[in-house]
């Protein structure tokens, strides 16, 4: 399923030790890792064009010496790596190469923490994201918040085997649905199935509406558990009433979960130009790794 993975990297602090998490790949089929790094036109000084053909070949050469502890990591766990150093619009230009190397996931995130407490969607992220077709996992390393080795460890060796997988009923969840069912191969042993009931929408109903609502809710999550289990997963739903922006993050935590998957934009949202506000805050703040398909 994820036989060939580019990994974006901007040769930051914990790039080496995400790297070292995503061999972990290989268990689930995983044989090639495309490390992409992107020069930004505007990061040359601006010089006679001689100049910045030669000064940007010498920082190809260098990048590319830079790029092979990577690969020495890659190799010795007995995957093929190949390097990919551009230069462009750095969201363009990973959508040109990931279409050019036909992989099936790619690995982004800002590697470290933001001033206003957000952690890992950076701009980029955010682009390929809205203009991408191909799945986005967000490592959401803990080293980055300072975590200790043990936690660390426990993190890489964990990937696939606690999902939580929220839904609004939308066609995307539908179709995220449809994604998660294939990582039955990868490992997946138990699918927590989230709905929060959104606070303010149903403050506008009467208590009679509410409780019809909530009912079907939970029809819909128990059907999802039966079809999730007949597909050889152990299933737990959760319905709640709250802000679904906040409260998936708590039930994230609450449930320990290694992964979350979630789909790119719920109802009403224009596909291809935006992603929903919930999955967007989801894959911002909470400090779990987060798999972003787009339906």
């Amino acid at each position: 399923m994820y036989r060939k993975i580019l990994y974006l990297t901007a040769f930051e602090e914990f790039y080496l030790d995400i790297l070292a998490c995503i061999l972990n790949f290989k268990k689930v089929g995983a044989e090639e890792i495309v490390i992409v790094h992107v020069i930004h036109p505007t990061n040359l000084p601006v010089l006679q064009e001689s100049l910045i053909f030669k000064l940007e070949d010498d920082l190809r050469a260098f990048l590319d010496t830079k790029m092979e502890d990577a690969v020495s990591i890659i190799e010795d766990a007995g995957m093929k790596a190949t390097k990919r150093i551009e230069t462009g619009e750095p969201y363009l230009e990973i959508l040109r190469v990931s279409e050019e190397e036909n992989v099936s996931l790619i690995v982004s995130g800002r590697e470290r923490r933001g001033v206003l407490g957000e952690i890992f969607v950076g701009s980029i992220t955010d682009k390929i994201i809205r203009y991408g077709t191909v799945p986005v996992y967000i490592p959401k390393y803990p080293g980055v918040t300072g975590a200790d080795k043990k936690t660390c460890e426990r993190f890489s060796e964990r990937l696939f085997t606690r999902v939580l997988y929220p839904t609004d009923w939308s066609d995307c969840a539908r179709a995220t649905l449809r994604y998660l069912k294939g990582l039955k191969e990868v490992g997946v042993e138990e699918v927590i199935v989230a709905h929060i009931m959104d606070e303010k929408a149903m403050k506008l109903q009467s208590p009679e509406q509410f409780k019809e609502f909530q009912r079907i809710d939970f029809e819909k999550l128990a059907q999802l558990k039966d079809e999730l289990e007949s597909e050889g997963f152990r299933t737990k739903i959760h319905l709640s009433l709250g802000n679904p922006r906040a409260d998936l993050i708590n039930v994230a935590k609450k449930e320990d979960v290694s992964l979350i998957v979630l789909c790119t934009h719920g109802k009403g949202r224009v596909e291809g130009i935006l992603w929903g506000s919930v999955s967007r805050n989801v894959a911002e703040y909470s400090d779990r790794p987060v798999l972003l398909v787009k339906g």
